[in-house]
């Protein structure tokens, strides 16, 4: 068993009713549980070659700075989580200074882990969306695209 911490880490009873006042207070259901949470986790932990960035909101309304520490940076425990964003694009190293920067686009494989593990999600410009509560927030996420 791995010793990093993992979706329901720091949850005690204080930090329980906590959430639990929040969710009630803003009647929102839970769409995600620890299981899910661990198995997204354990998946861009195992990335050895590039890990996406990631931000979140809090039942609270705190939204976090955008960040790319998959280990102890992570919204512990989970069950604050009312949405969690994650970029769906990397840089690539430069080749020159005046030339414009390129980006990777790993949408396909983070849309593929991401709905295997069951989460309930949304894709907008380069942001995946997975919402720990309903209903769903779009505060904070990219405007969909215009109908053509």
């Amino acid at each position: 068993m791995s010793e990093l911490p993992h979706a329901g880490a720091g949850h005690n009873e204080t930090m329980r009713r906590k959430i639990r006042a929040a969710v009630v207070a803003r009647n929102l259901t839970s769409a995600a549980n620890n299981t899910k949470w661990n198995e997204l986790i354990d998946h861009f932990r195992a990335c050895d070659r590039w890990t996406p960035s990631y931000r979140y909101r809090s039942v609270s309304g705190y939204v976090s700075h955008w960040d790319v520490e998959w280990f102890g940076h992570l919204p512990y425990p989970f069950a604050c989580v009312e949405w969690f964003d994650i970029g769906l694009y990397e840089a690539a190293p430069l080749k020159g200074i005046l030339l414009p920067r390129e980006f990777i686009d790993h949408t396909d494989e983070i849309v593929s882990a991401v709905a295997s593990i069951g989460l309930e999600f949304e894709v907008r410009g380069d942001v995946l969306r997975i919402w720990g509560y309903l209903p769903k927030s779009h505060d904070h996420f990219p405007l969909p695209e215009p109908a053509r």
